[in-house]
């Protein structure tokens, strides 16, 4: 019993004293509070302290991700404005369809290139489904 705890008292203190791990632990956080460029900011650094830090590198692998559905979304957005933009002139020319086609085209594909893990944040992929079948409905309808 007393080598027990020792043996936990000892792993506390290396978890507290190891910068890794006090980054790992404080990316996590940021992960977890939707903060994904300081989680990958913080996992870098923890990973690059300590290449066999598995928090680390899972919470780097997963702010990856995160990131790029964040950017999905985004580029979304500032396509739906273009597209917005586009729509309120009074005669779409040939040229303003294909470049709205090739928009939707874009978000389309980029959609089927993103990759969902168990840990992926589902309010991300959420939003991102529903941005894609924006991009889908629109094609759909013009095309």
């Amino acid at each position: 019993m007393v080598g027990a705890l020792a043996l936990l008292a000892l792993g506390a203190l290396f978890f507290a004293l190891n910068s890794s791990y006090q980054d790992s632990l404080q990316s996590r956080v940021y992960y977890f509070l939707g903060d994904y460029a300081q989680a990958h900011v913080l996992a870098q650094q923890a990973h690059e302290k300590d290449p066999y830090n598995k928090m680390a590198f899972t919470v780097l692998t997963q702010s990856t991700i995160a990131l790029k559905y964040q950017a999905y979304i985004e580029q979304g957005n500032q396509y739906l404005a273009q597209i917005s933009i586009i729509g309120a002139k009074e005669s779409v020319g040939d040229a303003d369809r294909s470049r709205i086609k090739l928009m939707c085209e874009v978000m389309m594909g980029s959609y089927e290139a993103l990759v969902p893990t168990p840990l992926t944040d589902d309010g991300l992929q959420e939003k991102a489904r529903i941005m894609f079948e924006k991009f889908q409905q629109l094609y759909q309808e013009l095309f």
